[in-house]
């Protein structure tokens, strides 16, 4: 239908064509079939911008007025390589995708004026989709003829350039160009796309419904420029075999070698070589506008892009582009939690100190209370009268050891013991239930936010890296402003320490310490951190995780391929499959802490202190019983001698 329409418009310029020169028919004729196949790549690629690159014949005018009535559907736009104006200044930053339909592309003015500005601008990426119209030659093939007219040119893997050579009057082979990499000097790749005809239209091939990432995912094993920085290798590695060990050290330089093992699965899915250069540092901007570190290799172009993450920070973003996320970094106080300092002893934790007095006074008038039942029970029997008697029978009420039921006889005095013993039995069994519950549950912690953290007594420090002192003093939150002056530069305390200063610090208690936790967690396992310090870590988080991506130079070609391999990586699962493997391995502190269970010395030295004061007590007043019971034997010793 779509070719009918396009014959029945083109019939009246053919006709009007027969009272003008023979040369403009043909003329007419190559527009219409050019721009019948230009009409078909504008709907396959979905575009509606167009910029068209006139002829340099002298019916240029009318040639104008021909492709408005033909492609009446579309935004046009005309550029004569002759103009004064450049095909740069064309070009406007955000404007909408444009086809770029060039007719002759063998012109020398074609070439010099529209070819070059676009390859020294960096024209030929997918922000232009270039329809390059030529005629095959007999002594050439088309696929050299295209290598001969393009190849000098910068040309990427991003390009979309399809080129369209005419085999007859009414038909045309279809190819599509690209380059491998710009930097490295490859071949130019000239693929058949597909052909064009009259009769059928545009007609691809069938790798050619897929996008243009799915399609050059082979980069025929190009080595590219990768850079990273080593900031913590110890003294004895080689850098590679450093970078690439998932194995030892782990808490050294964590996030560069984990994200390297992403990047080696990318060189698999696209068929690429990496060459690593290293660095000292992330990237810091000089005095001079340049940047050190991974900035400065990638901003010079001397690396293609970044192998290890960085954070996305505003200072960086007009000199480079960030890829997906590829880490995300939590960074954050983490302390052992100190234990309820107001604890006297687990024993007498469970009742307060009124429900202790409430206990002792009705002790004290439950024995008062049998002292009268005593002397009415010795009128009728023949019970003893001691107050001693009247002690140890409440005594053994209250330990439910109650005394022989034949003793008393009154049924006063036996409900009095009675409802004395129900007492009992149920404030044992209320105070064991507690303590027994106290020991399995988790005790409450009261330093869980960065103000309660501020609050304590626990000293607070922070690892000496550049993030921690852009955060610290890069913020308008007060309570970090104080935290950071009044805490961790505490006049007279050394409180900015690195990394394993810090985790022994953590281990000692009383300090908070500032710092990725996945680093010092690894280290605290290193240190041989018992499971029950272990437990009592607590964090406080007061500032987002930080999220990092690999960085690219502006314009970079592989930015889509990096883009799709990494959410490659991401939807198959193989990065939470990395991540898992460089996630620490952390006890399961409720297991422990059930297991842990127990009434230790500590909370039970004053059940024994007192018995072995009670033990004391008792062998000293044995020994005042001795002592007074000797007393008249020895003084009859040491009477007077009678008289000889």
């Amino acid at each position: 239908m779509i070719k009918l329409q396009v014959k029945v418009i083109s019939w009246p310029f053919i006709i009007l064509t027969a009272f003008l020169r023979v040369l403009q028919i043909e003329s007419i004729n190559t527009n219409f079939l050019e721009l019948a196949a230009f009409e078909d790549f504008l709907r396959s690629e979905h575009l509606s911008q167009v910029l068209v690159v006139r002829g340099v014949d002298a019916d240029g005018d009318w040639q104008i007025e021909c492709h408005q009535k033909l492609l009446a559907n579309y935004r046009v736009q005309f550029y004569r390589p002759g103009m004064s104006a450049s095909f740069e200044d064309l070009m406007l930053d955000g404007s909408p995708r444009t086809a770029v339909l060039v007719l002759n592309f063998e012109h020398i003015l074609v070439r010099r004026r529209v070819f070059e500005v676009a390859s020294e601008a960096g024209y030929f990426n997918n922000s232009l989709a270039w329809f390059i119209v030529g005629s095959g030659r007999e002594s050439l093939s088309d696929e050299q003829l295209i290598e001969q007219q393009l190849s000098g040119y910068n040309i990427g893997i991003d390009a979309d350039i399809t080129v369209a050579l005419r085999q007859d009057n009414t038909s045309w082979l279809i190819y599509d160009v690209y380059r491998i990499s710009q930097q490295v000097p490859t071949a130019l790749i000239v693929e058949k796309k597909g052909e064009w005809t009259l009769s059928r239209g545009y007609q691809l091939l069938e790798k050619y419904r897929s996008t243009w990432v799915i399609r050059r995912r082979n980069f025929q094993n190009v080595t590219l420029l990768g850079s990273t920085a080593l900031t913590e290798k110890p003294s004895g590695f080689d850098d590679m075999e450093y970078l690439a060990d998932d194995k030892q050290l782990l808490q050294l330089d964590p996030m560069q070698r984990k994200t390297y093992q992403l990047f080696r699965h990318v060189e698999l899915m696209l068929n690429l070589s990496l060459a690593i250069s290293f660095t000292d540092n992330w990237g810091e901007l000089l005095e001079n506008g340049s940047w050190s570190g991974v900035m400065g290799q990638v901003t010079s172009r001397a690396a293609d892009f970044a192998v290890c993450p960085l954070r996305f920070v505003m200072d960086r973003q007009p000199y480079v582009q960030y890829s997906a996320v590829l880490h995300t970094q939590y960074i954050h106080f983490l302390f052992r939690h100190p234990r309820r300092s107001h604890i006297r002893n687990i024993f007498f934790e469970p009742l307060s100190n009124q429900v202790w007095s409430c206990v002792l006074v009705l002790v004290v008038g439950s024995t008062l209370l049998l002292v009268v039942h005593v002397r009415q029970e010795r009128r009728t029997s023949q019970l003893e009268s001691r107050f001693s008697f009247v002690w140890f029978t409440m005594l053994e009420t209250y330990l439910q050891q109650g005394p022989a039921t034949e003793i008393f006889r009154l049924f006063s005095t036996r409900l009095l013991i009675s409802f004395s013993c129900v007492f009992s039995f149920m404030l044992m069994q209320f105070y064991g239930a507690f303590i027994v519950g106290s020991l399995l549950s988790e005790s409450s912690r009261s330093i869980v936010n960065l103000q309660a953290l501020y609050d304590s007594n626990l000293a607070i420090g922070m690892e000496n890296i550049s993030y921690n002192f852009a955060l610290f003093t890069n913020t308008s939150n007060q309570l970090v402003k104080d935290v950071y002056s009044k805490k961790i530069c505490r006049s007279g305390e050394h409180n900015i320490l690195t990394l394993q200063q810090g985790a022994e610090r953590i281990i000692q208690g009383r300090f908070a310490f500032h710092t990725a936790l996945d680093r010092i967690y690894r280290l605290l396992l290193d240190l041989q951190m018992g499971e029950t310090e272990f437990c009592e870590l607590q964090e406080i988080m007061f500032n987002p995780p930080y999220a990092s991506g690999s960085v690219m130079p502006k314009g970079s070609s592989w930015k889509e391929h990096l883009a799709h391999a990494l959410l490659h990586l991401r939807a198959s699962g193989l990065m939470q499959y990395n991540d898992r493997k460089w996630m620490v391995p952390r006890p399961d502190c409720s297991l422990f802490k059930t297991s842990q269970a127990e009434v230790d010395l500590e909370h039970f030295a004053p059940a024994l202190f007192a018995l072995a004061l009670a033990m004391v007590a008792s062998g000293l007043v044995f020994l005042l019983e001795l002592l007074l019971h000797s007393l008249p034997n020895l003084r009859r010793r040491l009477g007077p001698c009678p008289l000889k």
